[in-house]
C-alpha cells in the first residue's frame, strides 16, 4: 500500500502542476477568443518550464493560427532562457514540429527561433527531422541551410552545393546554401564568398546586410576580414543617432558583430546588440588593441 505521506506527497506535485497549467490555458483561452493577452508571468518562471513545455503541444495542434504561433513562442522563449538541457532539447523537439506548420508564417519564425538554441541543444533525433524538412524543399529554404550549416549537418552537404548552383532559384535562396556550406569548413564556398564580399566597398548596406553573413560562416579568412574592417577609420556608415547627420567609421558596427563570438573578448553587449560601454570611441580602441595582443583568439561557435 502506498503510504499516507507518499499520496500527500503525490497530491501535492499534482495540485502544484495543475495551479501552473491554469495561466496557460486561460491565456490560450483568451487569444482563441479574439483578444490579445500578455503572455503570464508565471508561465515564464523558470521553476514552471517543464509544466508549461508538457501543457504546449495541445496547443501547437489548434486550429487557429495565432494559437499555434503564441504556443511556439511560448516554448522558444521557455527553451531559450532555461540552463537546462533537458529542457532545452525539449522546447528544440517542440519548435522542429512547428517548423512543419501549414502557415508557412508559422513555420519561417519556428525556424529563426531555432537559431537562438546552441549547438548542443540539437540531439540526433533533431537532426534527422531536419533533414526530412529540408530534403522536402520548403518555402523557407534559406532559413533552413543556414541552420543545418551551423548544425553541420553532413549528410546534407551534398544538397546544399546543388542549391547553391541552382540557377531557378532566387539569389537569397543559392546565397544561404553557399554560407550553409562555409559554416560546415567548404574552403570552395568561402572562398567563393570572400571573393565576392572583397569587390563591395564597405558601406553601411554591406555592414547590415553582409557582414552578419560572414560572422556566421566563423571561418578565419571570414573573421580576419572583419578585423581588418575593424581597425579602419573610413567614415562610410551613418550614425545609429537619427539626430546626428554624420558619417562614422562601420568599424563600431562591426566592433559589435564581434563582441558576441570571440573568446575572451574583453566588451559585452547588450540585449539590443550594443557594447555595454559610455564611451564608443575608447571601447572601439580597446577592441583593436585586444586583437593586436590576441592574434590568436578563438571564434566561438556553439551559437548561431
Amino acid at each position: 500500500m502506498i503510504s499516507a505521506t507518499v499520496q500527500a506527497l503525490f497530491f501535492s506535485m499534482t495540485l502544484t502542476a495543475v495551479c501552473q497549467q491554469r495561466p496557460v490555458d486561460t491565456y490560450f483561452s483568451q487569444l482563441r477568443s479574439g483578444k490579445s493577452p500578455n503572455i503570464p508571468s508565471e508561465v515564464l518562471k523558470p521553476e514552471n518550464a517543464k509544466t508549461v513545455l508538457n501543457a504546449l503541444p495541445v496547443y501547437a495542434k489548434d486550429t487557429v493560427v495565432i494559437v499555434r504561433s503564441k504556443a511556439t513562442l511560448i516554448a522558444r522563449i521557455v527553451g531559450v532562457k532555461s540552463n537546462l538541457v533537458a529542457i532545452r532539447q525539449q522546447a528544440v523537439t517542440q519548435i522542429i514540429q512547428a517548423a512543419n506548420d501549414k502557415s508557412t508564417g508559422n513555420a519561417g519564425a519556428a525556424l529563426n527561433y531555432l537559431t537562438e538554441f546552441r549547438k548542443t541543444d540539437f540531439n540526433k533525433t533533431h537532426r534527422d527531422s531536419l533533414i526530412v524538412l529540408f530534403r522536402r524543399s520548403p518555402p523557407y529554404i534559406d532559413i533552413l541551410s543556414k541552420l543545418v550549416g551551423f548544425l553541420d549537418i553532413k549528410e546534407l552537404k551534398n544538397d546544399l552545393f546543388a542549391l547553391s548552383q541552382q540557377n531557378t532559384l532566387g539569389r537569397k535562396e543559392r546565397w544561404s546554401a553557399m554560407l550553409g556550406l562555409a559554416r560546415m569548413n567548404e574552403t570552395q564556398a568561402i572562398n567563393d564568398i570572400m571573393n565576392r564580399v572583397k569587390r563591395m566597398p564597405v558601406t553601411d548596406a554591406v555592414v547590415y546586410e553582409v557582414f552578419p553573413d560572414l560572422v556566421y560562416t566563423r571561418r578565419p579568412e571570414a573573421i580576419a576580414y572583419l578585423v581588418e574592417a575593424l581597425n579602419s577609420d573610413v567614415k562610410n556608415c551613418n550614425s545609429a543617432d537619427a539626430e546626428q547627420d554624420s558619417r562614422i567609421p562601420c568599424a563600431y558596427r562591426v566592433m559589435e558583430m564581434l563582441a558576441p563570438v570571440i573568446e575572451g573578448f574583453p566588451l559585452k553587449t547588450d540585449d539590443s546588440g550594443d557594447v555595454v560601454s559610455n564611451d564608443y570611441p575608447a571601447a572601439l580602441q580597446q577592441a583593436r588593441d585586444w586583437f593586436v595582443k590576441n592574434s590568436n583568439y578563438v571564434v566561438l561557435k556553439n551559437s548561431y
